[in-house]
């Protein structure tokens, strides 16, 4: 079975480092799948062809090079994004005119942050994963996050630490244990680790507390599912995925589970 990555292009510098992030990792054996949108208020249902760009991207590693099937998508693309769900992968970029924004997909978080077709990177960085910081709460999102990390081909050269924030409901040591054990024959190390809150917060903050463990850990990459809320809901649930996907100091990897 190919596995095949999607890379949101629209020629932006963001767009730049989202594909500098995909030629620093190794994807012997995946498809690589170049899409530009370009809108059109004109076209009704969105058309999807493959097209010769005047710069095309190039994957090159180790001497030998893979092919990018280069395509466009002209009009609206939001449902033709939804439509490609049986891809493996979404890579953007993560600032700038941006794909999302060209895409019309409005702010940083509406609708690939907490919709996401596709377990979705945020590219910030050009550099290769060496250190994973996985969030776990033991949620059917949190577990296709995991299981999306544990199906990059890189893993092998990945040290992971699996984290969980003791919240309501949640067995923070079971949480991370699981996470750990879909984790640990893939992955250079794993370990877990239950984040306990400073004796002087009075109120528990996950947000802060994650932010706080990835700058900690110097993680390169950030995984944890997204629970598909957007718009009053996100803001009044206090997002995780939109704090992370928006002050992370790396690059992001979120996943949601289907309905």
């Amino acid at each position: 079975m190919t596995h095949r990555l999607v890379f949101g292009d629209d020629q932006s510098q963001a767009s730049d480092v989202a594909w500098l992030w995909i030629n620093s990792h190794d994807w012997s054996g995946w498809q690589i799948e170049a899409l530009t949108a370009t809108p059109r208020g004109d076209v009704q249902d969105a058309e999807v062809h493959a097209w010769e760009p005047r710069h095309p991207r190039e994957l090159l590693r180790a001497g030998v090079q893979t092919p990018v099937h280069h395509e466009q998508i002209i009009g609206d693309p939001v449902g033709t994004l939804t439509g490609l769900g049986d891809r493996d992968l979404l890579v953007v970029g993560p600032r700038g005119r941006g794909f999302r924004k060209t895409i019309h997909l409005g702010s940083v978080s509406e609708a690939l942050v907490h919709d996401p077709p596709m377990p979705l990177i945020i590219a910030r960085h050009g550099v290769p994963t060496t250190r994973a910081l996985v969030c776990a709460d033991g949620s059917a999102h949190s577990i296709a996050a995991v299981r999306a990390l544990a199906g990059m081909p890189w893993l092998g050269q990945v040290d992971v630490l699996v984290v969980t924030v003791p919240e309501t409901g949640v067995d923070a040591t079971r949480a991370a244990q699981t996470a750990a054990d879909v984790l640990g024959s893939g992955a250079r190390s794993v370990r877990a680790e239950v984040l306990v809150a400073d004796d002087l917060q009075i109120v528990v903050n996950p947000r802060a507390m994650l932010l706080d463990a990835a700058r900690r850990w110097e993680a390169d990459l950030v995984v944890l599912g997204t629970r598909g809320l957007s718009g009053i809901a996100a803001v009044r649930a206090g997002s995780i995925a939109t704090a992370l996907a928006t002050n992370a100091p790396c690059s992001v990897l979120m996943a949601r589970a289907p309905d």
